[in-house]
């Protein structure tokens, strides 16, 4: 059931938001929480991309703002990020708090690693759990308004393709613990307002951050080495920052799925992913207890086989 939300609940509250510190969904939904008077806690894996991220967004606006290296996958770490939060921002409530870090290798089944399965599943649905974990009791301990947001993707709602299949699994993962969450908090703690967003194209470094951070982990690659990444340039992606004013109007609205489809005003051209009608396809084929795969005999507008990538937004 629809509920919106009153945005002006969270000025002068605390936003945290995980995997903020290298450009992306993150770094976009960071900037809109500082524009909406927030004080802001990016959190990422390393200490070179929070100190930046920290630093830039303190240029940009005139709040408070933590940059913190943690890494999601680990419990313990996130309750003390919780609480060195509070610490260094006395007096202040947590007001919206967005479980977006996430990693991405493109392979299909058969080409993938076993490293690359369980990063990708520790990172996107274990990260998500411990987030929930560390923050959701302290935001229960307030009686007032606020926001716990999952990142999931459209990938999450729509049918297993080729090239993604462990970010689609994670993906899928997370849209359904969010929905158990939601169910969970639904009696218990209404004023928690429970989301999960599933961007379509939005323009991202996470392909490359993902092999960064994989190499750091397996030593070939020194953590202080880091820098950021330069955010990709995909044709008719959106920018992070309209992309964060989309999710943030989906919030107003209260709606949980929030499809952050390539629309007008969000974008500047009429090509969208089209991502609730690839949806539909996919609870159809459930329906008729069917898969559909005639995709797979043909190249589609990317120029490979594809389920996914032929809507509109992919056509020239």
């Amino acid at each position: 059931m629809s509920k919106s939300f009153d945005l002006t609940h969270l000025r002068g509250t605390i936003a945290v938001v995980t995997g903020a510190g290298n450009g992306g969904i993150g770094w976009g939904l960071a900037k809109h929480c500082a524009s909406l008077g927030m004080d802001v806690a990016i959190i990422d894996l390393h200490e070179s991309l929070v100190t930046s991220a920290r630093d830039q967004l303190l240029k940009e606006f005139d709040v408070a703002c933590l940059g913190i290296a943690c890494d999601v996958t680990d419990p313990a770490a996130l309750q003390s990020c919780a609480e060195e939060i509070q610490a260094e921002l006395p007096g202040r409530r947590f007001g919206a708090v967005f479980a977006n870090a996430g990693v991405i290798f493109n392979r299909t089944i058969l080409k993938s690693t076993l490293e690359e399965w369980q990063t990708t599943l520790n990172v996107n649905v274990v990260g998500v759990i411990n987030t929930i974990q560390a923050f959701v009791p302290h935001m229960q301990a307030s009686e007032l308004p606020s926001i716990f947001s999952t990142t999931a993707s459209i990938g999450g709602l729509v049918r297993g393709d080729g090239g993604g299949a462990a970010y689609q699994a994670s993906k899928h993962a997370v849209v359904a613990l969010t929905e158990s969450l939601s169910f969970e908090l639904a009696s218990k703690s209404p004023q928690i307002s429970i989301h999960v967003l599933c961007p379509c194209i939005v323009e991202s470094g996470l392909g490359a951050t993902s092999r960064t951070n994989l190499a750091v982990k397996n030593g070939d690659v020194a953590a202080e080495d880091v820098k950021p990444t330069e955010t990709a340039m995909l044709s008719r992606a959106m920018t992070t920052e309209r992309h964060a004013q989309q999710v943030f109007d989906h919030i107003a609205a209260g709606n949980f799925y929030m499809i952050t489809d390539n629309v007008r005003p969000y974008v500047d051209h009429d090509h969208p992913f089209d991502g609730l009608n690839i949806v539909k396809e996919r609870f159809d084929n459930l329906m008729q207890l069917q898969i559909d795969n005639s995709d797979a005999f043909e190249k589609g507008p990317t120029g490979i086989p594809t389920s996914i990538l032929k809507g509109p937004l992919w056509r020239r």
